[in-house]
């Protein structure tokens, strides 16, 4: 870790059930809940960075 860049950044976090994403993938994200809504609507309105993670096991909640 580079000692001169060690400010703390914020990313949204879009948890994704079924499919795993690597860097630089096009794919279509087809989102409903409401907190994934407000997730990608945070990064539209800042710096459009967001952090894709899939979900072991997908649940209700």
């Amino acid at each position: 870790m580079n000692p001169e860049r060690s400010e703390r950044i914020e990313i949204p976090v879009l948890p994704l059930r079924d499919v795993v994403v690597y860097p630089h993938m096009v794919i279509p994200l087809f989102v409903g809940r409401e907190k994934s809504i407000r997730c990608l609507e945070a990064a539209m309105d800042h710096d459009k960075k967001i952090m894709l993670v899939a979900q072991k096991e997908a649940s209700n909640g």
